[in-house]
């Protein structure tokens, strides 16, 4: 993601946002900013009255949170009057300008805390592994797979089925299952097992928790009409709606209409009070992204197509708008109100140099290529260079002895176009994104060229493919072309 499509990034020195590497945006203008770059320095800089920066607030020049230096962040996630930041030890640390009902977790209610400080209580000990905070709660998931808790709990948030709030994290019962994601919304909350089930628990009066009715709930509650649907591997709520992903890459939304697009080629009149396929005219879906702080909606296609729905800068658009964008982050820096980042960014692709950004805008374009690839009838640009300095199969191919050393035309008729070029593309950016069909062709190609990072990248990929009804197939495909891990993952299902 391009580190232009935030305006408020545009005020960090050249020096440094060269190396940024995670961001996130938030508050009420969207005008303030955390970031940490690549020699795991922190910064923050913005307007923030709330004083969730974590150092003395009001400056637009980037200064040090000097608590968090040195501590390998890797996640952060922003409340409304606090901020929570994750580090590699699974360590979680929090700040912000209010601690009325506990939000800080640091076991008191009576003040607040502008510097960061660590979050201990029944976490000292726990390796924390993923964080997620709600306009006034956090939740907080251990390598072991159980879930915490703490902050406010005006709808049982918490999950804890008690109604005070808690100021310490509090172990969050959920029927010994093995939590592997939360997300929070506004004032309601959502975990997902390892199985692919998901929990909801919080406010209810949009029907952000799909039960089919309006009623809070205090415990966390299996979302039991999505589990005989789908097993769901990614989920992301809104202010007042939810989103969920399942293994094969359909799309379910629940909650107020206008955030929950087209519902089985229908536009919704009322809130939708169960999780329901939509945007089905988009088809196969790899990325989905909302959050609490507005109802905006968006998901990224495996096809790389990125659509985006709900509140637009304020406009009600119901239906799917297709973009030009590249992510999912990028609609909320040009289309959320405010401009808020729907989670912690990375930026590491910025760490690139101009050379390898040269290299990546090279591949297929046909006015400076020496050497055209025809599949299908169809040409793909290349540079023979570029081709023998990363593939061990040109090397040879394009080498003296072989008469296609001098030719300026190479056809190939073992694997489709399709999947060459995706192996191609890979060759000039160490990227794949590409859909079953493909990545299993991409398997036989990486099998036959001995490209074992390929291979292990794309096995990688099939993992999170497997469902029921391609298990069989993914199976004798990791058999046939070695693949240990996948053939273990499929195994195990």
């Amino acid at each position: 993601m391009s580190i232009s499509r935030w305006t408020c990034l545009s005020l960090v020195p050249e020096g440094v946002a060269e190396k940024i590497k995670l961001a996130v945006i938030f508050g009420s203008s969207g005008s303030d900013v955390i970031f940490v770059t690549t020699d795991d320095e922190v910064f923050s800089f913005g307007p923030c009255a709330a004083s969730c920066l974590g150092c003395p607030p009001g400056s637009f020049l980037p200064r040090r949170i000097d608590e968090l230096c040195g501590k390998a962040i890797r996640d952060i996630s922003c409340g409304i009057h606090h901020v929570v930041a994750l580090t590699e030890e699974g360590k979680i640390f929090s700040w912000g300008s209010q601690n009325s009902f506990g939000e800080l977790g640091h076991g008191h209610s009576s003040s607040t805390d502008s510097r960061p400080q660590q979050v201990q209580g029944v976490l000292n000990g726990e390796k924390v592994v993923a964080i997620a905070c709600g306009s006034r709660h956090t939740l907080a998931v251990s390598d072991k797979g159980e879930l915490f808790s703490f902050g406010l709990n005006s709808d049982g948030q918490l999950g804890t089925g008690r109604a005070a709030n808690e100021s310490s994290p509090r172990i969050v019962p959920l029927h010994n299952r093995f939590v592997k994601s939360v997300a929070c919304g506004h004032n309601n909350s959502m975990a997902l097992t390892e199985s692919g089930d998901v929990y909801v628990w919080g406010y209810n009066s949009n029907g952000e928790l799909g039960l089919g009715h309006l009623t809070n709930q205090h415990c966390p509650i299996l979302l039991d009409s999505l589990s005989k649907k789908a097993a769901i591997r990614k989920i992301a709520c809104g202010y007042a709606h939810s989103l969920a992903l399942s293994d094969d890459g359909i799309l379910y939304a629940w909650g107020t209409n206008t955030s929950c697009g087209i519902l089985e080629g229908k536009m919704a009149r009322k809130n939708v009070l169960v999780p329901t396929v939509t945007q089905e005219q988009l088809g196969s879906i790899s990325d989905i992204a909302a959050t609490h702080q507005c109802n905006l909606s968006a998901a990224c296609t495996r096809k790389s197509r990125v659509f985006m729905w709900g509140h637009l800068r304020n406009q009600p658009t119901p239906c799917a708008v297709e973009t030009q964008f590249r992510t999912v982050d990028e609609v909320f820096a040009c289309f959320a109100s405010p401009a808020v980042s729907p989670r912690a960014i990375s930026f590491l692709e910025m760490t690139q140099s101009p050379l390898l950004l040269s290299i990546r805008n090279a591949f297929n374009d046909p006015t400076h290529c020496d050497m055209k690839i025809i599949v299908e009838g169809k040409a793909i640009h290349v540079h023979k260079a570029l081709l023998k300095i990363r593939c061990q199969y040109f090397r040879v191919r394009l080498g003296e002895l072989w008469h296609d050393s001098n030719e300026n035309t190479l056809e190939v008729k073992d694997f489709p176009y399709n999947v060459y070029k995706a192996f191609l593309h890979w060759l000039y950016t160490d990227e794949l994104n590409v859909d079953l069909e493909e990545a299993l062709g991409l398997l036989e190609l990486a099998t036959c060229y001995c490209e074992e990072n390929l291979k292990d990248l794309v096995a990688d990929q099939l993992v999170n493919e497997i469902c029921i009804e391609n298990v069989c197939l993914l199976y004798s495909a990791a058999v046939k072309f070695e693949a240990k891990s996948l053939e273990m993952h499929c195994y195990d299902l």
